[in-house]
């Protein structure tokens, strides 16, 4: 829409100057000489370029004020345009009437140019490299507006005047822009730049120094100066579109990321409520013992408060996580109907309880899953000092060679396999976040499959040397 609107302010910009330009040929006197259609081309496209800034410096910072000091390159050469069109149709030799319809188009644009810029330091944020370029742009524009003006070979007093407004204008545009410090050192100089150079080539030509080495020099500065604002914009087109895709990559990034944590979450709770449903079932169940209902209902219980933290999003802390503990997260697993037995040589792990809970439900449940067995065993053992390994063990189909190096791969499966191939991945994570592990033991023969979890053991006791919350010897649970 910027682009169209631009496209189609340049195009109206130089019918206008054009159509006008080829009126005034027939109608001045033979000592004046109309400019180049050139001219007329290059005026057009920097009024657009100046439009187009204004255009889209406006849509970023919308408000009253803003929106007449965005637009501050645009005024610039809608300034020399009005001038210049009203010069065209009031052709030398002219009467005082036409100088000072003349001059007060000048003043009138002055005005509304300056006027905005002396509040500039309330919205002082506005000047940014689409404020800047619209200003260089505009004044650029206006350089090549008064060269469509014709006048005599000798000027008046009256015509030097309109082009000291003229010149001022652009000056005090540019004083009260500089004063701000968002302005980088390059549009700094460019803008100092194009002002000398506008004003030098204004009093070149009206000063009689028409068709000599002065004229010469101010095209060259001029076309300089308006191919020195393209590469300008075009750098920071490209700096900007850099910063864009740099947003978007982080944006997709975190998306990525919250899609991931939404989904293993939905993964957890997945398996937490079944285990729950299973457990409910028992509890409504009246021929369940007194002390096996107890039990029940402690799970129960301790699934319900698991599911509450993950819903709200609390990090459990660390704690000393015995045999008797593992139990309880197994008993999860027994309410589903599946025949799990722990052996526990008293070993004591320092962790979350909540993250091994979840990693050993996602091992056991694709035990049953993947593998086709509903028989494990979860054995818990002291490797040394600073380590414990908590085995757990199926009897199922086990896991292809060729699939082994990629099943711990965010959405991992064979293509044949239910689920997402998100359990071993994320089970992999919040065993290397609580400073552990998880591993394929590929050492392992027949069927089946058997995973290591390897955590830090507890602190011991420095009085007994005795593990804090356990005891030695091997232990077996149901």
């Amino acid at each position: 829409m910027v682009g169209a609107t631009t496209a189609a302010a340049g195009l109206l910009v130089l019918v206008g100057v054009a159509s006008s330009g080829g009126h005034a040929f027939n109608t001045l006197p033979t000592e004046t000489a109309l400019p180049p259609l050139t001219d007329g081309l290059l005026s057009g496209a920097f009024v657009a370029g100046a439009v187009g800034a204004a255009l889209v410096t406006w849509r970023r910072h919308g408000g009253p004020l803003a929106g007449w000091i965005v637009g501050t390159g645009a005024l610039v050469a809608a300034q020399a345009l009005a001038v210049t069109l009203l010069a065209l149709q009031l052709p030398p030799p002219r009467h005082p009437m036409s100088f000072t319809l003349l001059l007060g188009a000048a003043l009138l644009g002055m005005a509304c140019v300056v006027a905005p810029l002396l509040r500039l330091r309330r919205v002082d944020h506005v000047v940014d490299d689409s404020f800047v370029i619209g200003l260089g742009m505009g004044i650029t524009a206006a350089g090549f507006l008064v060269l469509q003006f014709p006048m005599s070979q000798t000027p008046r007093p009256a015509m030097l005047t309109l082009a000291g407004v003229l010149v001022a204008t652009h000056v005090a545009t540019a004083v009260l822009v500089l004063r701000q410090r968002g302005l980088t050192p390059t549009a700094r100089a460019l803008v100092v730049a194009t002002v000398a150079v506008v004003s030098s080539g204004l009093a070149v030509r009206w000063s009689g120094l028409s068709g000599t080495e002065w004229e010469l020099l101010a095209t060259l500065s001029r076309a300089a100066v308006g191919a020195a604002w393209f590469g300008y914009t075009w750098t920071c087109l490209q700096r900007n579109a850099e910063e864009d895709d740099r947003r978007f990559e982080a944006m997709n990034s975190v998306l990525v990321s919250t899609t991931r944590d939404q989904r293993e979450r939905m993964h957890e709770l997945r398996s937490t409520m079944a285990g729950l449903v299973s457990g409910s079932a028992l509890l409504d169940n009246a021929d369940v013992p007194a002390e096996a209902r107890e039990r029940l209902w402690r799970s129960v219980r301790a699934e319900l408060d698991r599911m509450e933290r993950l819903l709200a999003g609390q990090q459990q802390p660390t704690t000393d996580i015995d045999g008797d503990a593992l139990d309880r997260i197994l008993e999860l697993q027994r309410l589903k109907g599946r025949r799990v037995e722990l052996q526990s040589d008293g070993g004591v792990v320092h962790g979350r309880y909540d993250a091994l809970a979840e990693v050993v439900n996602i091992l056991v449940d694709n035990a049953v899953t993947h593998g086709g067995s509903d028989t494990s065993v979860v054995e818990m053992v002291t490797r040394d000092d600073e380590t414990v390994d908590i085995r757990v063990t199926d009897f199922g189909r086990g896991i292809a060679e060729d699939q082994r190096a990629r099943i711990f791969e965010w959405g991992e499966r064979a293509s044949e396999a239910p689920g997402e191939g998100i359990g071993l991945h994320l089970a992999k994570r919040l065993m290397t976040e609580d400073g552990g592990s998880l591993e394929l033991d590929v050492a392992t023969e027949g069927t089946g499959s058997s995973f290591v979890i390897s955590l830090p053991a507890a602190r011991r006791s420095t009085e007994n040397d005795l593990t804090v919350g356990g005891s030695h010897g091997w232990h077996v649970a149901r």
